[in-house]
């Protein structure tokens, strides 16, 4: 069960390895990326991360997405990182079962445009949030678990 399904480019660090796994009971992150998956350096920094007591997946997409849907992963508590809206979007259109992600951090850069201050779109994100939000997810923006949810719509 995805007990948080979030958007951070940052993946897996202080908030999401030791903040969020407490507030939800997660039992197990996974790290939904394709080039971390192939990066030794990145996957080190990020076991050396993981909290104690909680299992660490750092897989290409496309095998995030047949380990979501098998029965193993029905008995986890899953904290689901992705770095990108085309990620979420992979996921959502091929999961059953998801109903809430979270939009929290999205760097800036050129062809990018500030939403907000913690998130920055490219033009496909709006089209990939769309998509999500068709598929009757609801995508809300907050950085922190107490801060107040703001509904992605604000943005589009």
């Amino acid at each position: 069960m995805i007990t948080l399904f979030r958007i951070d480019f940052r993946l897996l660090h202080f908030q999401t390895a030791q903040v969020w796994p407490q507030k939800t009971g997660a039992n197990e992150i996974v790290v939904a990326n394709d080039s971390v998956a192939k990066d030794a350096l990145r996957i080190s920094l990020m076991k050396m991360s993981a909290p104690h007591g909680c299992k660490l997946k750092i897989i290409p997409v496309a095998e995030a997405i047949t380990y979501l849907n098998s029965e193993a992963s029905k008995e986890r508590k899953i904290e689901l990182l992705v770095e990108t809206t085309h990620d979420a979007l992979r996921i959502a259109e091929a999961v059953e079962g998801i109903t809430a992600l979270n939009a929290a951090l999205m760097k800036g850069g050129e062809g990018k445009k500030m939403v907000s201050p913690s998130l920055a779109f490219a033009p496909e994100d709006f089209e990939n949030f769309r998509k999500i939000l068709a598929k009757g997810i609801r995508v809300e923006s907050y950085v922190a678990p107490d801060d107040r949810p703001v509904p992605i719509e604000k943005y589009l």
